[in-house]
C-alpha cells in the first residue's frame, strides 16, 4: 500500500509500542450481587479510566435494583437469554446479539424474565461503576438476593460510586 499522508516517522513508537492487553476467556475477577454474576474483565485502572468491562450472568426472575449512574454510560450486549430492560419510564425486551445504551443519569435496570439463566456484557464509560462489583461483590457463597437491608446500608457506598438507587416500580421489583 502506498499512503501519500503526512506519516509518523519511522522512528516514532506509534510504530512498535504494544500498548494494548488481552484478557482471556477465562480471566477476570469474579463477583456475586445477590442472583447475578460478574467477572470484571477490564476496569478503569487498566484503561486510564476510559472504559469497563463485565461479563455477567442473571439467574432466572432476578436482575437488578432500578438505578442512575450519574457520572458513566452504561452499555449492554445480550449474549444469550433475554433481558428485560427499564429505561426511564420505558419497557422493552432484548435478546441475543440486541445492543443497549444507557446514557448517564437514566433511570435503568434490567432482569431476566425467563427461566433459564440468562448472559450479558457491561461497559462503562467511563470507567468506575465496576469498582463497587470489585469492592463490595461477595466472593466464596451461592447467590440469593440482597435484601433490601443491605441496598439500605450501602446507600452511601453506592453514592460513592455515582449510583443512586431511584426503586418505587412495584411490578418491576
Amino acid at each position: 500500500m502506498v499512503l501519500r499522508l503526512p506519516l509518523p516517522a519511522e522512528d516514532d513508537p506509534v510504530w512498535t509500542s504494544a500498548n494494548g492487553f488481552v484478557v482471556r476467556r477465562n480471566e477476570g475477577v469474579v463477583r456475586l450481587t445477590g442472583h447475578e454474576t460478574f467477572s470484571v474483565k477490564v476496569t478503569g485502572e487498566e484503561t486510564g479510566g476510559a472504559l469497563a468491562f463485565m461479563d455477567g450472568t442473571v439467574e432466572p426472575g432476578h436482575g437488578n435494583v432500578p438505578h442512575i449512574h450519574s457520572k458513566e454510560d452504561e452499555a449492554f450486549y445480550v449474549l444469550s437469554g433475554e433481558f428485560e430492560f427499564l429505561n426511564g419510564a420505558e419497557r422493552f425486551t432484548a435478546g441475543p446479539e440486541d445492543f443497549v445504551h444507557i446514557p448517564k443519569g437514566t433511570r435503568h435496570g434490567f432482569r431476566n424474565p425467563s427461566r433459564e439463566p440468562a448472559r450479558l456484557l457491561v461497559f462503562y464509560t467511563p470507567a468506575g461503576p465496576e469498582s463497587f462489583f470489585l469492592a463490595h461483590g461477595e466472593t466464596d457463597r451461592a447467590p440469593e438476593p440482597w435484601p433490601d437491608e443491605k441496598f439500605n446500608e450501602m446507600v452511601d457506598i453506592l453514592g460513592a460510586h455515582n449510583m443512586v438507587l431511584l426503586p418505587g416500580d412495584n411490578d418491576w421489583d
